[in-house]
């Protein structure tokens, strides 16, 4: 998660957040928080997002990633309405995401609780 957290200020730092604006960083953070979540889930975790946990029991992987996908698709439709602070945020918020569900599965990983 460190890592994740000095990556992720690293690029807001050399590209003043630039980056995390751009639409390769909102299929970016999509995709490692699909990883990751999926990843963590295999090994044990709880999904704390009610929706998610919903697709995951009734729909299995493949809903899932479904849904992530139409969600990235709508997201990357309306992209040029929008704010760069209000896509950097979602970005932000959905890497964070994702460095939270790689910690988790380090964790189980190691037999470490990951309370």
């Amino acid at each position: 998660m460190v890592k994740t957290a000095l990556a992720l200020g690293s690029a807001c730092l050399l590209g003043g957040c630039a980056a995390l604006a751009s639409k390769e960083a909102v299929v970016g953070c999509q995709a490692a928080d699909v990883v990751t979540t999926l990843y963590a889930v295999d090994r044990g975790a709880r999904e704390a997002n009610p929706l998610v946990e919903y697709l995951l029991t009734e729909f299995g992987p493949g809903g899932f990633i479904a849904a992530k996908i139409s969600v990235t698709l709508i997201f990357l439709h309306y992209y040029p309405l929008m704010s760069s602070d209000a896509v950097i945020f979602v970005n932000s918020l959905t890497c964070a995401v994702a460095a939270h569900n790689a910690w988790v599965a380090g964790q189980l990983d190691r037999g470490t609780p990951a309370d």
